[in-house]
């Protein structure tokens, strides 16, 4: 999913960091001084896939708990 400058619509490079706010490359230079306080696209995706991946582990591990506490013997 392509995120789009909120300015002229075209692919999105940077982002105001914790806004919805996108701008691609030459609309960020035209209205920021110093792009370094916009974070990159790329960056935060790769912080959100780095965060589902940890996400669906720990939902694999939960889940493999639960197969083996079914499968212990019933004691009566």
């Amino acid at each position: 999913m392509t995120k789009k400058c909120i300015i002229c619509n075209n692919e999105a490079s940077f982002q105001i960091k914790g806004t919805a706010d996108y701008y691609c490359k030459e609309c960020a230079e035209e209205n920021f001084a110093d792009l370094d306080l916009l974070v990159k696209v790329e960056e935060e995706a790769l912080q959100l896939k780095e965060f589902v991946e940890q996400k669906e582990k720990e939902n694999e591990d939960e889940a493999l708990t639960i197969i083996e506490e079914d499968d212990e013997p019933q004691r009566n």
